[in-house]
């Protein structure tokens, strides 16, 4: 009577399934039945054995669910997944009988038991801990970089407000102090040593225009725009290249003037980058401008109107014909059109700085509360 040869048999568990692999190549008229209480194969292949009919039947540990179950035939192996029946627990061992047949062997590629999933729960919290520890620290490292932007733009501005007030500060007390020693005398010299600093200040004032427009602060642009620009044109192209003019004391009254309106403005900036409020600082800020806006407009076309003659008796900066470009220009007609540029603008920046003053001095309503009665 012949042997039956037995094949090598693998065999992993989870909480809820059993998976088998029979090693047992070329498998051919496979004779298998899958019950609830155990398995029975019989086919022919090459095994261990060589080319032959192996078998081999076994009754599990516990239940299995025969409709939840399923095998493949493969070139290499049969496998087998059945689905454990009843609750999800793992089996001490495989089948019924202990000890397991010797052909019973352990599948450790796919093999996972108890411990085996208490360490990959410990591996999941560990690495749901991991994730939430990069992500509290990516949150921090976001919220440093907001605070290092938001301090050096505290500092840029602190420090921008700070020179800018030096400067036109400068300006008031020589200007000031000029005036109080020596009156009228020697303006150009005056004038040389005031227009240096006050050239700086105005061209760094360029920069008030870019602050809204990158978002460094949170205010229009249409006023600051109006009064660089309109600065910036007279200072530039009317004032200094004309030297008659710049003897006239007329300009140091409009650079007192324009000196005067910024050493009130630029502390109240300062103050507003540091959080630090002040009565005082707010009551000038909105106040000084009232008689030195008008004065410093006034004083602008008073100081156009005297440049007039030079550049009418110059042609500097005029164009006549012929030229290349066969196109004519005359200054000086510029320089009307300016003068009434600045009478037309004038009412609209002073009632821009009205309204800003009406709003930060508006009075609190007082809070009223109703009381219903039944």
């Amino acid at each position: 009577m012949a042997t039956t040869l037995h094949p090598i048999v693998y065999w992993a568990q989870t909480e809820d399934n059993i998976s088998l692999k029979v090693d047992l190549r070329d498998t051919s008229d496979p004779d298998i039945d899958v019950t609830a209480e155990g398995l029975y194969f019989k086919a022919f292949g090459v095994g261990a054995g060589g080319l032959h009919e192996y078998e081999f039947q076994m009754d599990f540990y516990r239940n299995v669910n025969p409709d939840r179950s399923a095998y493949r035939v493969m070139d290499r192996a049969v496998e087998f997944n059945l689905t454990k029946d009843g609750p999800a627990l793992f089996w001490p061992r495989l089948t019924r009988d202990d000890p397991k047949p010797a052909w019973l062997r352990i599948d450790f590629d796919k093999w996972k038991s108890e411990d085996d999933s208490d360490e990959e729960d410990e591996e999941a919290v560990m690495k749901k801990e991991q994730e939430e520890q990069m992500r509290q620290i990516e949150k921090e490292l976001l919220e440093t970089k907001e605070q290092a932007f938001a301090d050096l733009k505290t500092v840029y501005l602190f420090f921008f407000n700070l020179l800018q007030f030096i400067g036109y500060a400068y300006v008031v007390v020589y200007l000031f102090c000029r005036y109080a020693f020596y009156g009228k005398e020697n303006m150009k010299e005056a004038f040389d040593r005031a227009v240096i600093p006050l050239g700086i200040c105005q061209m760094f004032a360029f920069l008030e225009i870019l602050h809204p427009l990158i978002g460094l602060v949170k205010t229009g642009i249409m006023a600051p725009l109006m009064q660089v620009v309109g600065r910036n044109v007279l200072l530039f192209l009317v004032i200094l290249p004309n030297p008659e003019v710049q003897s006239d004391p007329m300009v140091c009254y409009l650079f007192l003037v324009w000196s005067s309106v910024e050493v009130f403005r630029y502390p109240f900036y300062m103050a507003g980058v540091i959080d630090y409020s002040s009565e005082v600082l707010t009551w000038l800020r909105y106040t000084v401008w009232i008689p030195l806006y008008p004065l410093g407009f006034f004083s602008e076309a008073i100081v156009i109107f005297l440049s007039i003659p030079f550049y009418d008796d110059t042609g500097k900066f005029s164009l006549s014909l012929p030229n290349q470009y066969n196109i004519s220009f005359y200054f000086p007609y510029w320089l009307y059109a300016h003068i009434a540029i600045i009478v037309c603008l004038a009412p609209s920046l002073i009632s821009h700085m009205w309204r800003q003053r009406q709003r930060r001095f508006r009075p609190k309503k007082p809070r009223t509360f109703h009381v219903k009665l039944n």
